[in-house]
């Protein structure tokens, strides 16, 4: 996973979005940017801290312990139609490769005609440090930025400390460990279980995606589905069900909408179902 992040997603209605982003930050630029904290932030709504919860030989796990009051929200790694993409920037580091981020399976929101990828009330983040040399520890200092809406959206900025990161006790590790199990589950390499093909349906351009009716069905039924393109000039809108019970249809968006192909290998599915998350790279082709 890549260290840092986009700060914000373009999305359809991306004028407003920033809009609200520019006022945003001009409101909140005294508080959340100017007072930054180490390892912990709260205020009447958010509470967030980073803790330290155990090593291993090729890595340090800790994790952000994040609390909203009611109605408030905060984004996934992809946030969807507007939002803020979570942003980690390293200060400076030592005996450190890579981070990796255990996103638990997220939540599908719509609001005011947008759909937002996220979570309400809580959210633990597990977050993996892995080491150059494994017998040498991790130092780190970064800087954390996340969104946080209700009626209005706050950036909360703060550093991220391994040296003044206090431990998790055994309540807190249970709670990291079931956050863990909440990722969803890669199905890349077991066998296809996807099917895709592009019509072009009322002038426009659409994904038919199509789900193995044997694996999707009983506590894997279809709840919501996410999907990505890994680039930034193709995204999906308008995901929705057919009339068929294992069939989504979505609108295939391109910055030149005239000319573009799209690769069925970068297509990325999250799957939300009944029993969890599932997760896979591509779609094969139908077979006629």
């Amino acid at each position: 996973m890549d260290n840092n992040y986009s700060g914000i997603i373009i999305s359809k209605n991306v004028l407003i979005t920033c809009l609200i982003l520019i006022i945003t930050l001009i409101h909140f630029a005294s508080s959340s940017f100017g007072n930054q904290k180490t390892n912990f932030y709260k205020d009447e709504n958010i509470d967030i801290s980073f803790l330290k919860a155990w090593d291993s030989k090729e890595a340090t796990l800790y994790a952000l312990f994040i609390k909203m009051k009611k109605n408030w929200k905060t984004y996934w790694k992809y946030p969807g139609d507007s939002g803020f993409s979570p942003e980690f920037k390293i200060i400076e580091s030592n005996n450190l490769k890579k981070i990796e981020i255990s996103w638990p399976t997220p939540k599908v929101f719509f609001e005011n005609g947008s759909v937002i990828n996220g979570y309400k009330k809580e959210l633990i983040l597990p977050i993996f440090f892995y080491k150059e040399k494994s017998s040498k520890k991790i130092d780190f200092k970064l800087n954390f930025l996340m969104g946080f809406c209700d009626d209005i959206c706050i950036p909360i900025k703060f550093i991220i400390n391994s040296k003044n990161a206090l431990k998790t006790n055994e309540l807190k590790n249970k709670l990291v460990s079931n956050s863990l199990e909440k990722m969803p589950q890669d199905l890349s390499n077991s066998e296809n279980l996807i099917e895709c093909e592009v019509k072009k349906i009322n002038k426009k351009m659409k994904l038919i995606s199509k789900f193995d009716n044997n694996f999707f069905s009983n506590n894997n039924s279809i709840d919501q589905l996410i999907l990505e393109y890994l680039d930034g000039q193709i995204w999906f809108s308008e995901i929705s069900k057919t009339n068929e019970r294992f069939e989504f249809l979505s609108i295939i968006n391109s910055l030149d909408e005239n000319n573009f192909f799209l690769d069925k290998s970068k297509i990325k599915y999250t799957i939300i179902t009944r029993s969890g998350g599932f997760q896979q790279k591509g779609c094969k082709s139908p077979i006629n």
